[in-house]
């Protein structure tokens, strides 16, 4: 008889203040209705840097470098006592920032549609030449990038979606289909950050566990975002194109969906598998949905304070 077990764990947190500004549902939903909306003019002001984000207790307590009895002893609000000299790698995974996180949506990118710009390229190798979780077919996925004026044009021209640094355009994605709604620029780019989060996630758990991937032979997928087309919206399958990433060469899987619940009913599934005999090692993954960022911001910058969804 088999007993279902979890043998290893991982977490990782993308801080993405950009991100939050351009796709985060509350800011893309004010800005179309009301774009001189005070709450959009101050909101810059309230985005945390990326050394805040990596010393807020309940970030590292979230990644395993905090216990929960420690978190409990913090003075409350968490947001103003910082952990002193935190670091952005845990035992359990990392805190990755926004330029790197670019790269990672690139090195995802199956269909050419993330465009890096070249100096761009040249300073984010540098900073990821010592990443544990990059290797050589990484670097070569990021290629050497284009220039700053082909971006500007597709940005320009409403066919991609721009992926700046603060103000700094450094990249940009690109539709998958001229008239698929369900493959605007738009969409793709919440697609591929829900795919390159879920491939950094499954890096860490991969190397927390020790196990060879190729002994993993099923991944439940339980992120908020969906994979399809016009015929088959959300029908795709983010398990297998993760796994590709990953070196889970002989996995198979399939997405789990049911909101924030996802990843209860995706351990339900796996436990059962193994519970059944049908496979012995089954990865329960997760990415994260841009559409999220910022999405109690109003209520934060009302109450002056950090914007905490970033």
């Amino acid at each position: 008889m088999n007993f279902p077990v979890i043998k290893a764990s991982a977490y990782a947190l993308v801080h993405a203040p950009t991100i939050l500004l351009e796709h985060g549902t509350t800011q893309s939903m004010e800005r179309a209705k009301n774009p001189e909306s005070e709450y959009l003019k101050k909101l810059p002001a309230h985005l945390r840097s990326f050394e805040e984000v990596v010393a807020y207790p309940p970030n590292q307590t979230y990644l395993g470098a905090m216990r929960p009895d420690d978190l409990a002893k913090v003075p409350q609000p968490w947001y103003q006592h910082n952990v002193e000299n935190a670091s952005r790698f845990t035992p359990y995974g990392e805190i990755m920032p926004e330029d790197e996180f670019y790269a990672l949506m690139k090195i995802v990118d199956a269909f050419d549609l993330v465009r890096l710009e070249k100096s761009f390229v040249e300073e984010i190798k540098v900073k990821l030449a010592d990443h544990p979780m990059f290797n050589a077919s990484d670097f070569a996925k990021i290629g050497t990038g284009i220039d700053l004026g082909e971006i500007e044009k597709v940005v320009n021209a409403h066919t991609a979606e721009a992926m700046r640094v603060g103000d700094r355009l450094v990249g940009a994605v690109s539709q998958a289909h001229d008239s698929d709604v369900s493959l605007t620029a738009h969409i793709m780019y919440e697609n591929l950050a829900a795919k390159a989060s879920a491939t950094l996630v499954l890096r860490h758990l991969v190397k927390n566990s020790g196990i060879d991937p190729t002994e993993i032979e099923y991944i439940v997928e339980c992120s908020e975002e969906t994979a399809g087309d016009m015929n088959q919206r959300g029908g795709g399958n983010f398990a297998k194109a993760i796994g590709e990433m990953c070196g889970l060469t002989n996995a198979t899987g399939s997405d789990v969906r049911s909101f924030c619940a996802g990843p209860s009913h995706a351990l339900v599934y796996a436990s059962a598998l193994v519970k059944a005999g049908i496979y012995k090692n089954v990865a329960v993954i997760a990415g994260g949905a841009t559409a999220k960022l910022g999405m109690n911001g109003r209520d934060h910058v009302n109450k002056d304070m950090p914007v905490l969804e970033d």
